[in-house]
């Protein structure tokens, strides 16, 4: 559906970053992160940016002046964020120390070494933002810090830990998953097909049946989900479910509309 201000999305509710080790346990939906994941507390109020860069290769025929087609050749996802909160985990990654190298000394003391960097620490990157009930997640299963921004240490600006993470591409090609509980937003259907007899008597039903066939190749039965209309209520009527009554002889055309997509059903209604 077009020109739907309901689907305006603005992240005013806040939004959380979580890291894990690669590998750990995924939450099912958007169902809470288990104790694998470490929380990297508040956010500025700038929120998450996301940045997406391609490379691309013109393709140019001999004789063409101009391309024909392009090509991706590298493609690049990155997230940047800046941390608010100085915890053990924030002050690691900004220093990039190992988490097995922190240790607690006496009264209540932590210290680690900083190194320099070798080799390459990756992690899973989880980010979550709200507007109200509407969610957002994105998954990241494999992910790198590849920069930190300048810190400012002075009475004037909260002390923050800016990171850009890039996502690398797992063997299936997936850089990313994102899960989304929104209004206005569901898996789009491609056709809608209405099944049922084409005859009906007076004072009897017919039940008529919506099925949705979507982009991703499965159909559903969305009977109690659609809106059902006829075109002639004097002939035949149609309730909410799909069952059509007679009641006079003549043609009624119903209708049912579901996510933006209708089909329509013609039915004759006969004297009983």
């Amino acid at each position: 559906m077009a020109d739907n201000p309901d689907a305006l999305r603005v992240a005013v509710d806040g939004g959380k970053c979580y890291i894990a080790d690669v590998g750990s346990t995924v939450p099912s939906g958007l169902e809470a992160f288990g104790g694998e994941w470490r929380d990297l507390g508040l956010i500025s109020d700038e929120g998450v940016n996301e940045a997406y860069e391609e490379e691309r290769s013109e393709r140019r025929p001999w004789g063409y002046k101009s391309a024909v087609r392009t090509d991706v050749t590298a493609a690049t996802k990155t997230f940047s964020m800046t941390a608010w909160e100085t915890n053990v985990w924030t002050r690691a990654l900004y220093d990039n120390v190992l988490f097995e190298d922190i240790e607690e000394l006496a009264d209540g003391v932590i210290h680690f070494p900083v190194k320099r960097p070798t080799g390459k620490r990756e992690f899973m990157l989880a980010i979550d933002s709200f507007d109200g009930t509407n969610h957002i997640r994105t998954i990241v299963p494999k992910a790198e810090i590849t920069e930190r921004g300048e810190q400012v240490n002075s009475a004037e600006e909260v002390i923050g830990y800016n990171f850009t993470w890039t996502a690398y591409e797992l063997s299936d090609q997936t850089m990313f998953d994102r899960y989304v509980l929104a209004s206005g937003v569901w898996l789009p259907v491609d056709t809608l097909e209405i099944s049922g007899g084409a005859t009906v008597v007076v004072e009897a039903t017919e039940q008529l049946t919506a099925d949705a066939h979507y982009f991703d190749d499965t159909d559903t039965d969305v009977s109690s989900d659609a809106d059902w209309e006829s075109d002639d209520e004097e002939v035949a009527t149609v309730d909410s479910a799909g069952e059509v009554t007679g009641v006079s002889a003549g043609d009624a055309v119903i209708t049912a509309t579901y996510r933006g997509l209708s089909a329509t059903h013609d039915i004759e209604v006969t004297a009983a």
